[in-house]
């Protein structure tokens, strides 16, 4: 089966390979297509983040190397539009809607970088409750959905990355779940994100299981991505994915394709 991946950060932000190394590596895998989607710009903390001044560079070279390689694989540009940034949606050609932080009272805490950072968030502003955090991150979830209006939904639990969240506990999933819904009514089409596996965090992708039933359940569709932070990783664990899918109830899976999704039989 060929996949294509829309999850995929470079050099102009927390990346390792460049646009061309991205490129070239996804034609070497035989991927049906690549869509790129760096950070956009928070000004809460600029250490992960595309630079302002490099949206136009950004835009110009995707787009100048999509034009170079477009009888070899259709490249698509797109952005990781955080709940903290502002930008121009029409620049491109999809825009993925994630939360990496919660600030407050000044104070920006990333919840998915270290294992430090999430503890911190919890302890400072939430006096260790860990359902209060969920609360709070699943809300700016759904919040972030409908003022967004995204193409896709972004690693939607990342908050279990380092394990603090009880998966298995009934009041945290009535808040996922809640929130899950909530969402699903400003965009219906959700990431299968295997970031958390390829960086050892996690055993199998965002959102859990549970929550991909429920997407089944709700009539959603699922898009394959990897979160790329590496071109070696572009398709990572994408074949497990699938299968997962299948198991969950799925069908399909869902690709873009310039201007909207095609639906691939899994």
């Amino acid at each position: 089966m060929r996949f294509s991946n829309l999850h995929t950060h470079t050099t102009f932000s927390d990346g390792v390979g460049t646009v061309r190394e991205n490129i070239e590596s996804a034609i070497a895998k035989n991927m049906l297509s690549l869509g790129f989607s760096d950070h956009s710009f928070t000004a809460c903390d600029t250490s992960y983040c595309m630079k302002l001044e490099d949206y136009e560079k950004y835009c110009a070279e995707v787009k100048t190397l999509a034009a170079e390689y477009k009888e070899k694989l259709p490249v698509f540009l797109g952005i990781e539009k955080d709940y903290y940034s502002e930008i121009e949606a029409g620049m491109f050609d999809y825009v993925i809607a994630s939360v990496h932080y919660i600030v407050k009272n000044g104070v920006c805490y990333p919840v998915d970088h270290t294992r430090a950072h999430q503890e911190a968030c919890m302890n400072d502003l939430f006096g260790g409750n860990v359902l209060d955090m969920a609360k709070c991150y699943y809300g700016m979830v759904a919040e972030h959905a409908a003022v967004c209006k995204p193409d896709v939904i972004g690693h939607f639990d990342v908050l279990n990355k380092f394990s603090f969240m009880p998966e298995k506990d009934e009041k945290y999933m009535y808040v996922a779940e809640d929130a899950f819904r909530e969402t699903f009514k400003h965009c219906k089409r959700f990431e299968v994100n295997t970031g958390g596996i390829s960086r050892g965090w996690r055993k199998e992708p965002y959102p859990s299981f549970g929550l991909l039933t429920l997407l089944r359940d709700l009539g959603g569709e699922a898009v394959i991505n990897s979160d790329s932070h590496h071109p070696d990783n572009l398709d990572f664990y994408f074949n497990e994915s699938a299968e997962l899918l299948r198991c969950a109830g799925f069908e399909t899976f869902s690709v873009f394709n310039g201007k909207g999704f095609d639906k691939i039989k899994l």
